[in-house]
């Protein structure tokens, strides 16, 4: 990993976002959007925007800074770009477009893919990325991640299917948006951009969950999710490591908070102790495909400026649509 990016609730970039993140700091406001019954809901979002953007435009402002950020060194290098946003976007078409086309003025000679693969999407990107570096089909792999609950159209689907937070709805999730990249590098090649690496892809692991919000399949099972770390943790079982520093998108919704109590106790062997367990969508709003991305800069971030409670991170994430996705990553 040689370079991060991210935009939150909390920070205008990765370092900012890092920073407040650990030291607690939540998002949560009253934004200047209503429920069906016309009151104010709280969620989180980036306050330096215009209160009237939304839609497509709003994701590919949100995405700006932050791939600049991370692809500042590497401008003219011809590197593959994945951007992943959420399986039912709004305005799908036209926020791939408008994605495709931000990534283009920032890197002209770079070719780019959006996925409508939501919070999995980035973690299943990555056996490949890794793949095309290693056989020197790629000189530098870009993943990364948008989402934004901040739209008409969004809040009155979360409220329709009761899962928006309120005081009087608890199991929901609180609205949110973040965008998040990573550069993905050899590491002779960081080197020659002036470039020192900040973390280290593990292992990485998917699966599949037969839970999903439109059914009634028993959470507590968590195959997929099991699969994916039990894969992802691989590496660390064969020579007696531990992760200590455990990152989820969990929010408010108890149907993923069971799914991962039974995971959590499936992985004892490869948690190290003490650890620390954090879940960053319960303080700065839901993170959409922006998840994994995020959970990575947060790492890089922490390893770089010396507070992370581990050298040894596990990230997962996980889709309305069943998929799921865990990322093991070491300090560099």
């Amino acid at each position: 990993m040689a370079k991060v990016g991210a935009k939150t609730a909390v920070g205008l970039n990765a370092q900012q976002t890092g920073f407040l993140l650990r030291a607690g700091f939540p998002a949560m406001a009253e934004a200047p959007l209503a429920n069906a019954a016309g009151e104010a809901i709280t969620m989180a979002f980036v306050p330096t925007f215009d209160g009237r953007l939304v839609g497509a435009e709003r994701l590919a402002a949100l995405a700006r800074a932050p791939f600049e950020e991370a692809v500042a060194p590497i401008r003219e290098v011809a590197a593959e770009v994945h951007v992943a946003i959420d399986e039912r976007c709004e305005d799908g078409e036209v926020s791939i477009a408008l994605l495709e086309a931000m990534v283009k003025r920032a890197m002209p000679a770079a070719s780019v893919r959006v996925e409508a693969g939501g919070e999995a999407a980035p973690g299943g990107l990555l056996p490949a990325a890794i793949r095309a570096l290693e056989t020197h089909q790629a000189n530098a792999v870009v993943i990364g991640g948008v989402h934004s609950d901040y739209d008409p159209r969004s809040i009155a689907a979360l409220d329709a299917s009761g899962r928006l937070f309120s005081r009087d709805n608890l199991d929901a999730r609180i609205p949110g948006e973040a965008a998040a990249f990573f550069v993905l590098m050899r590491a002779g090649d960081a080197a020659r951009y002036q470039l020192t690496p900040v973390a280290r892809v593990l292992g990485v692991g998917t699966g599949r969950e037969r839970a999903r919000p439109d059914n009634d399949a028993p959470a507590y099972e968590a195959l997929g999710m099991t699969a994916a770390v039990k894969q992802a943790t691989a590496p660390l079982a064969g020579d007696g490591r531990t992760a200590g520093w455990i990152m989820t998108d969990l929010t408010g919704e108890m149907r993923r908070l069971y799914e991962w109590e039974s995971v959590f106790v499936r992985a004892q062997k490869v948690l190290g102790r003490p650890y620390l367990i954090e879940s960053p969508a319960q303080r700065i709003g839901y993170l959409g495909a922006a998840a994994i991305p995020l959970f990575v800069a947060m790492a890089a971030t922490a390893w770089r400026h010396g507070y992370a409670p581990s050298p040894i991170a596990l990230a997962t994430a996980g889709n309305d649509g069943g998929d799921r996705a865990a990322v093991v990553l070491g300090k560099a």
